[in-house]
């Protein structure tokens, strides 16, 4: 009786693990963590009479069912521990790279800071020179017209995780490549010889670094710090006040502490979907706030940039200082805008004289991305097309 009743209860636990993978993941519970990263969604395959004889539909519907069977997330994260613990493997050593003491990087960063910006571009170094003058031409073209209008224009340079700590990068791998161009180098000799506004954060950081007791990038993200980023807003918003002439609410910074670590500051790791997380350096954050000010202006500012812009915006109050504050991603996707989704959906002249200021925020590996053809679309848009003809 007692062997009945042993390997009854034993059938019973199988059963159960035979079919709680079926459950999760018909009625997604219990609830798992998805996957870092970016995933190309598979299709449910539509059931044909064609489909089916043609052999189409189950080739579709295995390829779908090898993407959404229950607990995925949870065995590829086992299983990848198991290659990091063994064998130091990983599924992504193609989007990240390992520098010294367990320091991460993105490898177009380590790219960039070596070898220079044609890695990215498949120009010789005249060809993209001449492309940059010309960005910037339009920059400096763009800013003298909206400042007749009351608008300001202006670029913020963020720096990158390699310039910041180059000490930890992984040795050069291809000593023969020299340094051809460096897009942050042209910008700054460029914008300074035409009277671009602009704000270089590349030396500050490099000299701060020095200075502070916590990590101005963490060790496994790629992003500057949450902490770094809101420091790094203080200083825009000063920068802003001045260029506008006008005084907002204030920023109130408290005292850095060591904390438990929060998003981004861990994105690269992220990617590696392990089930254990990797062993850090501590990482600091501060608490903000805003104090009102009697008289205190907010302004509309309208930001086009890459992602370093995101952490200002998920730690900044930032309706406690803004009317409105649109972020156009990459000049494409836009957020904290409750009417538009893309910059496609724009009345792109009435837009921009709607605003106080735009600001145009890249980190030095996306410099030669600079601002995404916005410059060149806002001069058409509000009629300085023969602009584009003087360069």
């Amino acid at each position: 009786m007692k062997t009945h009743r042993t390997a009854l209860w034993l059938f019973s636990i199988l059963a159960v693990l035979a079919f709680l993978p079926m459950v999760q993941e018909h009625l997604n519970w219990p609830r798992v963590k998805a996957l870092a990263g970016v995933h190309e969604e598979v299709p449910f395959p539509q059931l044909t009479l064609a489909s089916c004889r043609s052999g189409a539909y189950q080739r579709e519907l295995e390829n779908y069912l090898q993407y959404h069977y229950g607990y995925r997330p949870n065995t590829l994260r086992i299983y990848n521990q198991y290659l990091w613990d063994f064998y130091k493997k990983t599924y992504v050593k193609y989007s990240i790279v390992e520098g010294k003491e367990g320091w991460l990087y993105e490898p177009w960063f380590v790219e960039d800071y070596y070898h220079g910006g044609t890695y990215s571009e498949h120009k010789d170094s005249l060809t993209l020179a001449r492309d940059l003058n010309r960005e910037a031409l339009l920059i400096y073209h763009l800013q003298n017209v909206l400042e007749q209008h009351g608008i300001t224009l202006f670029v913020c340079m963020a720096p990158g995780k390699d310039l910041v700590y180059s000490e930890y990068l992984p040795e050069n791998d291809e000593p023969e490549r020299a340094v051809e161009f460096v897009a942050r180098d042209y910008f700054e000799e460029r914008f300074n010889q035409l009277g671009v506004n602009h704000i270089n954060m590349e030396q500050w950081f490099m000299q701060m670094k020095d200075t502070v007791d916590f990590l101005l990038f963490p060790q496994k993200g790629t992003h500057w710090s949450n902490i770094a980023a809101v420091y790094a807003a203080d200083s825009i918003f000063h920068y802003l006040e001045e260029k506008q002439g006008i005084r907002m609410n204030q920023l109130v910074i408290g005292e850095p502490f060591v904390g438990p670590y929060k998003k981004p500051d861990y994105d690269l790791e992220e990617l590696y979907n392990l089930y254990w997380p990797l062993k850090k350096l501590p990482q600091h954050y501060v608490d903000v706030s805003v104090s009102p000010v009697v008289g205190a202006v907010k302004p509309k500012l309208i930001t086009v940039g890459d992602s370093f812009y995101w952490n200002i915006c998920r730690q900044i109050p930032m309706d406690s200082l803004f009317a409105e504050y649109p972020y156009w991603y990459y000049n494409s996707t836009i957020y904290y805008d409750d009417n538009h989704n893309t910059t496609e959906e724009l009345d792109l002249a009435s837009e921009i004289l709607s605003a106080d200021a735009v600001m145009l925020i890249y980190s030095s590996v996306q410099l030669y991305k600079m601002s995404n053809g916005f410059c060149k679309k806002a001069l058409i848009a509000l009629g300085h097309e023969e602009l584009l003809g003087s360069f």
